[in-house]
């Protein structure tokens, strides 16, 4: 994964795509897909890690895009990198928008989404819609979904992204960090005995990297009432705790929450864009809980992180720190 990316873009009409890259603005290299296609998907190899490379996306020699940049995954070596996580993306574009600028401003390294990019999955027009807002975003950074409810479980989203594993639920390595995405979105199964649960188990107990973040939709914690919660927490929370989770990071509650539980810090940040939810009953885990459009922008420093709460407008909201075990 250090090594290479995917380039995805559609086109308004079937064309061969290429992408002109290189680590400068000289670019010198080019990759083609000999299929004539609307829908573009190259992979670049042979890159270096943690390497800034300019690009430009052309069909037919002819610019498509102004002139871009993406950095490429960090290896092990690299201990120092940022990433942003938002999530409930799926309405009001306007306050999507002001939190996607706002993200967009702190040039992180890449971008977790919780779930519920939009409101639903099977219509093409919000994917429209959805990548348009994040344009600026996507053509830099790369993005590491998981599927919310409001996704329905849609062939789309297939379509749309190019995920490792089986898309549905994924893990990757990202400097000296390992990350777990999931699905639990009231489709999936994640009890345990699933296909889901197993995997689950044996990719944590596997994990060799001093940090441990698992991002999915619906929260084991949450000041927010769900039926779904406690089937998470039971099914769930017992392996996080097992195996040394640093972060869980989730959605579906359209706000801000942090929960610290027995070593691990639960974060729902679901303030992406749709309504907000006020508290209901406060979990007695609490540790901070606001009613704003916001993200999460983590630092992760060797053995230290610390996490920053910006709100759509801006404002610096809540801090925490961690240090590995």
């Amino acid at each position: 994964m250090t090594d290479s990316i995917i380039v995805a873009w559609e086109t308004e009409q079937p064309s061969q795509g290429e992408v002109t890259y290189g680590e400068t603005e000289v670019y010198g290299l080019r990759a083609s897909d000999p299929a004539v296609t609307a829908s573009h998907a190259l992979t670049l190899t042979g890159l270096a890690s943690y390497t800034v490379y300019h690009y430009r996306v052309e069909s037919g020699g002819v610019p498509l895009s102004g002139e871009l940049t993406f950095r490429t995954a960090a290896g092990p070596d690299q201990t120092r990198f940022t990433f942003a996580v938002f999530g409930d993306t799926r309405t009001q574009p306007q306050f999507h928008q002001a939190v996607v600028e706002r993200i967009v401003a702190q040039v992180p390294d890449f971008v977790l989404n919780t779930g519920d990019l939009v409101a639903s999955g099977r219509r093409a027009g919000e994917w429209e819609t959805f990548f348009e807002i994040e344009r600026a975003l996507l053509a830099r950074v790369p993005l590491f979904p998981v599927l919310g409810n409001h996704e329905g479980n849609s062939p789309l989203y297939f379509d749309l992204f190019y995920l490792p594993g089986n898309e549905r639920w994924y893990t990757f390595d990202y400097g000296n960090a390992r990350f777990v995405c999931l699905q639990v979105d009231g489709v999936a199964d994640f009890r345990p005995g699933s296909e889901q649960y197993n995997w689950l188990e044996e990719t944590l107990a596997a994990n060799t990297q001093p940090w441990l973040f698992v991002a999915f939709h619906v929260p084991p914690y949450s000041s927010v009432q769900d039926d779904l919660e406690d089937d998470v927490r039971g099914a769930l929370v017992p392996l996080f705790e097992r195996y040394g989770v640093d972060v869980v990071f989730n959605g579906h509650k359209h706000n801000y929450e942090r929960n610290e539980v027995n070593g691990v810090t639960y974060v729902v940040t679901g303030g992406g864009g749709a309504p907000l939810y006020e508290m209901q009953e406060k979990e007695p885990t609490q540790a901070a809980f606001l009613l704003v459009h916001h993200f999460v922008l983590v630092r992760v420093d060797g053995d230290h992180l610390e996490a920053t709460v910006i709100s759509h407008e801006g404002e610096v909201l809540d801090r925490f720190e961690r240090r590995a075990d």
